[in-house]
């Protein structure tokens, strides 16, 4: 039995922490027993029911707080930890110091495009795991060192996110047979390129194409607003955050990430397990993970996005092919069954070195 402690740092619920919690409960329990160290403040503390794991709460206010990482030393010699699982910033310098501290082995799972400050702690770590080929190689310009890197794609539950469509969110909305839906399904933040795609949605030559917004954050009241200064109030909804998401994917036409940086897009994902066709920007990993399935526009120019968007809504035949291609790119290369594969992998690997 191999037993793994995860650290976590980050109080929020996102795909990170999605991730963690989605690998969490599907490890092989006959072979991987998994402690989480968190904060209790943190979303994935509270939802500590849902995860098969034994949870302590611990504070991580600062990547050196001594008294984090005598805590987390003792339940790594308390519970005989032998590979600790660091993500965010904090924990990872406080989860690699208490593991060398207890002579075990450290692995750093990298889930953003965003630049690092240093690739010290990521060297302190025996294998850093990447979401995408894109944060591997971006990471080794930055001096990770590549022996290190390797790559694991986020993976879907293809149970979950299936292409059946129940027409949950077209009769939310009222919508007519003919009505096309878009959609977006992201954290509100400027990075995931909401005004973009309004942007491009208020020069679109079709009457027929509405938009769902799906998700909420710190940009919500802006882009409340750029919606009524565009006057898209009656073709534009603003659904907020929904734990039904794996439900209504299913309803939309054509899902739409325009992010400005990405690390990998796992909502891309799940729009094509749901078989969903998907428009996504040449940023960062998306372009690993569209392929048939979809189309790729440059990243901040609204013109080529209403160009692919106009050209999806006009040609049914396309968004359906599109859409079950999307499906057996997903089954094939992003379940979360290949993931947790590649994952078990590593632990064993790595373990083997001990």
């Amino acid at each position: 039995m191999i037993k793994i402690l995860e650290t976590e740092s980050s109080l929020g619920w996102g795909g990170q922490e999605n991730r963690t919690a989605r690998l969490i409960n599907h490890l092989d329990p006959t072979r991987f027993r998994v402690y989480v160290a968190t904060p209790k403040d943190s979303e994935l503390y509270k939802r500590r029911q849902e995860i098969r794991a034994e949870f302590f709460p611990v504070e991580m206010r600062k990547s050196y707080s001594l008294k984090a990482i005598w805590q987390l030393y003792k339940i790594i010699k308390k519970e005989r930890i032998d590979i600790v699982s660091t993500h965010s910033g904090k924990d990872a310098w406080l989860g690699v110091i208490a593991a060398r501290l207890a002579g075990v082995k450290a692995i750093r799972t990298r889930h953003l495009q965003t630049p690092i400050s240093s690739p010290l702690s990521y060297n302190l770590h025996d294998k850093v795991v990447c979401v995408s080929d894109f944060v591997k190689e971006d990471l080794a310009k930055r001096g990770v060192q590549k022996g290190r890197l390797c790559t694991i794609h986020t993976g879907v539950d293809v149970s979950k996110y299936a292409p059946h469509r129940e027409g949950i969110l077209r009769r939310e909305l009222g919508l007519r047979e003919e009505e096309i839906l878009v959609g977006i399904v992201a954290v509100l933040r400027g990075a995931k390129g909401h005004k973009l795609l309004l942007e491009a949605f208020a020069k679109l030559s079709s009457s027929t194409a509405r938009l769902v917004i799906i998700g909420d954050g710190p940009q919500r009241e802006n882009i409340a607003l750029i919606v009524e200064q565009l006057n898209l109030q009656e073709r534009v909804v603003m659904l907020g955050h929904r734990e039904d998401v794996a439900k209504i994917m299913p309803d939309l036409d054509i899902f739409v990430l325009p992010s400005s940086m990405e690390a990998l897009g796992t909502a891309i994902l799940e729009a094509s397990a749901c078989g969903v066709a998907v428009l996504g920007s040449n940023v960062g990993g998306i372009p690993e993970c569209v392929r048939e399935n979809g189309q790729l526009f440059e990243a901040g120019d609204s013109d080529s996005l209403v160009k692919n968007l106009q050209a999806l809504i006009n040609d049914t035949s396309k968004r359906k092919e599109r859409g079950a291609k999307g499906r057996v790119l997903v089954e094939e290369e992003f379940s979360v069954e290949a993931m947790v594969r590649k994952t078990e992998g590593l632990y064993l690997a790595v373990e083997r070195e001990q």
